[in-house]
């Protein structure tokens, strides 16, 4: 295959060429190549030793979770890139909540800030009835987010399908500069649904499976049925044409049900089956050590050098670790149901509001974030590891503040 442009720009040019064996490789040429060499050599290394997601006529998904190459958001990614290679970090990856049901995070904001329950926003009575942010902080959040350059934008927490306002969400997002995910815990959610995502311009939905039994994941989800939703929604999603990825968390004790879980994302036919590894933030919560790691790392590997037809495999442990290093407050910038801004779902410290009167409070917030040492360093596991800052969020005891306290 003769190469293909993806990327030009004064003094650099980036070039796709696609293998006899199916795979891609890209290569640079201009004034400016050494820019892009650091991104170029990561991608090179995983391009050549992995299976892609999907390969159409047009493009290759490398990832559910990656723009595809050739397109426009890639162009965009690539020049992220290179900005990042001298110093000038954005946030590639906004996930942004846009629903406060079955909502972890809304939940800890209603719990800290003792101004308003629970309760108060959610009808329990109704339990696929929500009140959801207003949509004007929503578009505002994209708007801000596509204007640093970010190139995925991602509908997260709970399950964000059950807001009504969900598919206009998805609309208004330029597909030229991001492309669009979404979870769901498929509750409220079917074909003629999964068709209007697809319209929209939705290219990936996650579907969050914790168990191979049904029961057990019941109970994890607190919703009797639930399983069977959420293998419901993967195959009206695969129906509509959506990239789909089956996602779950791993903790030490979880890395043994792996190998069942992949089987089952196999059997239903998915894209991608994603590793996340759970996050811990308080006193005996089960962490993962390098061994385990190493078992994920090992079967990631194994699976994605396997041109066999079954699911290649994500991991947030390689693609966090030895890939790009954590991506909270590099990469990545979340935005909570309040309009809060956090370096992830996980960081319960808030760097500014989108309600603040700011021309730019998304810029300004990203700003502070980059002033946290723990933030700037490239580390090969999620801040809340690091025991000092894992104290600095104990102590601080907080949901709802504009900087963590020193």
């Amino acid at each position: 295959m003769q190469p293909v442009s993806v990327f030009q720009m004064p003094g650099l040019s980036v070039h796709m060429t696609r293998t006899e064996d199916g795979k891609i490789e890209l290569s640079a040429g201009g004034v400016l190549k050494f820019a892009a060499r650091p991104f170029l050599s990561v991608a090179n290394k995983h391009l050549k030793a992995e299976k892609p997601a999907l390969v159409t006529d047009d493009a290759v998904y490398p990832s559910a979770w990656l723009p595809p190459i050739p397109s426009p958001v890639f162009n965009r990614l690539v020049k992220d890139e290179i900005g990042i290679g001298f110093g000038k970090y954005v946030p590639e990856t906004v996930s942004i909540e846009v629903t406060r049901k079955f909502n972890a995070n809304a939940e800890k904001y209603a719990e800290k800030n003792h101004t308003k329950s629970v309760d108060a926003v959610v009808d329990f009575d109704n339990p696929y009835n929500s009140i959801d942010p207003p949509a004007d902080l929503i578009y505002k959040a994209i708007d801000q987010a596509l204007d640093m350059g970010a190139v995925v934008i991602t509908f997260t927490e709970g399950d964000p399908l059950l807001c009504e306002n969900i598919v206009d969400y998805v609309r208004y997002v330029d597909k030229s500069k991001a492309v669009v995910m979404a979870y769901t815990w498929g509750l409220d959610f079917d074909l003629e649904k999964a068709k209007q995502l697809k319209d929209a311009g939705l290219q990936t939905l996650l579907v969050s499976i914790y168990s191979t039994d049904p029961d057990v994941h019941d109970r994890k989800r607190g919703i009797s049925g639930a399983y069977d939703k959420a293998v419901a929604a993967i195959r009206y999603g695969l129906e509509a044409g959506l990239l789909v990825t089956m996602a779950t968390h791993l903790d030490g004790v979880k890395v043994g049900v792996m190998e069942d879980l992949w089987r089952l994302a196999c059997d239903l036919g998915v894209h991608e089956f994603s590793i996340w590894e759970s996050v811990p933030t308080l006193e005996g919560e089960v962490r993962m050590n390098d061994a385990e790691r190493k078992v994920i790392n090992d079967f990631y590997k194994r699976v994605n050098a396997a041109d066999d037809g079954t699911p290649r495999i994500f991991s947030n442990t390689i693609f966090e670790g030895e890939m790009f290093g954590a991506m909270a407050g590099r990469r990545w910038l979340h935005v909570t149901t309040e309009g809060e801004m956090q370096p992830d779902p996980y960081i319960p410290f808030s760097y500014g509001n989108l309600n603040e009167v700011s021309e730019a409070p998304m810029k300004t917030a990203w700003k502070r974030m980059r002033k946290e040492p723990a933030l700037r360093e490239k580390r090969d596991t999620h801040v809340l590891y690091d025991p000092s800052y894992l104290q600095k969020v104990r102590d601080a005891n907080g949901w709802d503040f504009r900087t963590p306290k020193k």
